[in-house]
């Protein structure tokens, strides 16, 4: 293996433990709000004027989430650093510099809900915030990996451009869906419309599996990637019924938002197959259909 390959790899690496960090600093933030324990802390930057509060009552929750969202930032300077040193491809470039601006002005509003006493509106933009910081990093260990950084594929099908249509619209549904999530959290309102997008939502991602079922073949990974995103939502609706049923439940309530920061993440994983393989499709048959991802 060049040393070329093994760099990737350990980029790749660190993309993926990156993502895993990001996901832990959402489930951090939704135990924060869960637990009510937003305002445990009533100063920012500092805790109760120190770096080191007492880890007792809400401020567990509130200060644990600060220090894990500070970890995650310098992953993610770490990570935009390492990318603008070896990352040929400039859109790759862009999203780790997107992902870092991203976090900094998420940390920059969470401290403004503290210092404002939360303030439904910057709450909910801190919510919607991190989940898309979260869709960018996720999109950064796609575009690391091995696959996709050497374009490598086994066959060439055509894709319908229909199916990435369809799968760039599911992911608008599933952040609509996410803001609807954030309204509801810190306003009480939005209910029946949350429940609605639910439903829309599953019935077009049940459309796009039924679309990419004849790719099982050609296409492995996005059809697999389909379904799975269809299987997230499956148990992302029957979660929301217990939510619904147990406001006051921590772990369901948390749960809840965890799953739909995967759900939303998979629909992301999903427009990138499906943006690969009309790329990479119509780059061997010719410029008729020209769709796909320009680095």
């Amino acid at each position: 293996m060049s040393p070329r390959s093994n760099l990737q790899g350990a980029l790749h690496l660190y993309a993926v433990l990156t993502t895993i960090a990001t996901f832990v600093l959402l489930i951090a933030g939704s135990l924060v709000t869960s637990t009510d324990s937003g305002l445990a802390v009533p100063d920012w930057p500092l805790s109760y004027g120190t770096w080191f509060p007492p880890m007792v009552g809400g401020i567990r929750f509130e200060h644990g989430h600060r220090m894990i969202a500070a970890a995650v930032g310098l992953m993610i300077l770490i990570l935009a650093a390492w990318l603008w040193k070896t990352e040929r491809r400039r859109w790759v470039r862009m999203l780790g510099y997107s992902a870092l601006g991203g976090v900094m002005i998420q940390g920059l509003l969470g401290g403004l809900t503290v210092l404002w006493m939360l303030p439904p509106q910057v709450s909910i933009a801190h919510a919607c915030l991190g989940q898309t910081v979260f869709c960018l990093v996720v999109s950064l260990a796609w575009c690391t990996s091995a696959r996709t950084a050497t374009n490598e594929r086994q066959q060439s099908a055509i894709i319908p451009p229909a199916v990435l249509t369809g799968s760039l619209v599911i992911v608008g549904m599933a952040f609509l869906q996410l803001l609807l999530g954030a309204i509801i959290r810190h306003t009480g309102y939005a209910v029946s419309p949350h429940i609605a997008g639910a439903v829309l939502l599953v019935l077009s991602t049940g459309w796009l599996v039924a679309r990419t079922r004849s790719l099982r073949e050609t296409e492995p990974v996005l059809s697999a990637n389909a379904r799975r995103l269809l299987g997230l939502l499956c148990v992302q609706v029957i979660l929301g019924l217990v939510v619904l049923g147990h406001r006051g439940a921590v772990t369901s309530r948390t749960a809840h938002v965890a799953l739909g920061a995967l759900v939303l993440a998979q629909a992301v994983v999903v427009v990138w197959e499906a943006a690969r393989s009309c790329h990479v499709s119509t780059s061997r048959v010719g410029p008729r259909i020209a769709v796909g991802v320009h680095g």
